[in-house]
């Protein structure tokens, strides 16, 4: 747990934090986000005292990190940063070793967390293990630069803009890679980024700072629907807003039951046929009849949903390849059920 008491930084006359506090429980994936300026970043670097505050309290767990030895503190939270900042003339394993190493663990015990955490951030550890960072393309290196502060096992992950220096599909697999890590090791993150839909995407809760001063702080979904103010309504922006929020809705929470029954039946509506394994094969419908009941389209595993999904990406799939309804499936390919455009359009979620 981090909890920020009326954080404050002073530069000359003026506050770079204005008096912020909110408090980030165990587990969590806290998001700070805002315009240029706004002090997200002098906040994630007070937490682990790379700079000093001027007035207020943080807390790790019960204790003030003012308090705590920098050995400790430094041991408790990690910390990764857009530059990455591996050490050129070091290897993946020795870059990932760096804090293991100067907490003096026994070596056999380092080279099983590199090679753990190598395996968590699917690194090939038997062709990188030896390489240097210049021979790394730029999404390896980002995921050596968290492993390496993961290494420790710290309680907190402080990540600064980490992915801002990757193109777009390199970054995208990366956030893929941070939530899966994070619902693996469910260690408290805090992450710093300027960009909403990265922060609507990753965030359990999202703190939205303007001009040094905390202007909402949030579950995503209520920072989408009901946001603070005009500043928060204009910042997450109203071109795009369904889709954002679709982006924090799940296929499960529209997903319907399919009619599976033999297709020479007529029936209004979709019609599923399954295989003896429960899997989809096609789809017959809107309406089966005498006149049309030769319409048939054959399931593309691509069109097909899972109930972890976002509604945001079931929509994208419907859109692109001109269907009405995707059938949901199970982690063995078999039909649970299905979400149709008309769902999306006209019903209420289930929580």
């Amino acid at each position: 747990m981090i909890e920020l008491q009326g954080l404050t930084k002073i530069y000359g006359d003026k506050a770079a934090v204005d008096d912020v506090s909110l408090r980030i429980d165990s587990g969590e994936f806290g998001v700070l986000i805002g315009p240029s300026g706004c002090g997200k970043s002098t906040t994630l670097r007070m937490i682990n005292r790379l700079i000093p505050a001027s007035r207020g309290r943080i807390l790790l767990g019960d204790d003030d990190v003012t308090r705590l030895p920098a050995e400790q503190l430094r041991r408790r939270i990690g910390y990764a940063i857009q530059s990455i900042g591996l050490f050129p003339h070091w290897s993946v394993a020795e870059n990932i070793a760096v804090v293991p190493g100067l907490l003096k663990w026994p070596k056999s015990r380092i080279a099983e967390r590199v090679d753990e955490l190598m395996a968590l951030f699917h690194l090939d550890a038997g062709e990188l293990r030896d390489k240097y960072p210049h021979q790394l393309s730029g999404g390896q290196a980002q995921r050596v630069g968290v492993a390496r502060a993961l290494a420790a096992d710290p309680e907190v992950l402080l990540m600064d803009e980490p992915f801002g220096a990757v193109d777009p599909l390199t970054r995208e697999v990366l956030q893929d890679e941070l939530l899966r890590v994070h619902q693996h090791t469910r260690k408290t993150i805090v992450f710093v980024t300027h960009d909403m839909d990265e922060a609507l995407k990753l965030a359990s809760r999202i703190a939205l700072l303007n001009a040094g001063r905390l202007v909402q702080y949030d579950r995503p979904i209520e920072l989408l629907t009901r946001p603070a103010d005009d500043f928060v309504r204009s910042f997450i922006g109203k071109a795009d807003l369904g889709l954002k929020l679709l982006s924090r809705r799940w296929v499960h929470q529209y997903q319907q039951h399919a009619t599976v029954q033999d297709a020479s039946l007529a029936q209004t509506g979709y019609t599923w046929e399954t295989d003896a394994e429960g899997r989809p094969i096609c789809l017959h419908g809107g309406r089966l009849n005498a006149e049309d009941r030769e319409q048939r389209t054959e399931v593309n595993q691509e069109w097909s949903a899972t109930p972890g999904m976002t509604m945001k990406e079931a929509l994208s799939r419907m859109v692109w390849f001109r269907v009405m309804v995707l059938p949901v499936l199970d982690d063995q390919g078999r039909l649970i059920g299905e979400v149709t455009m008309h769902g999306v359009m006209g019903q209420q979620p289930c929580a």
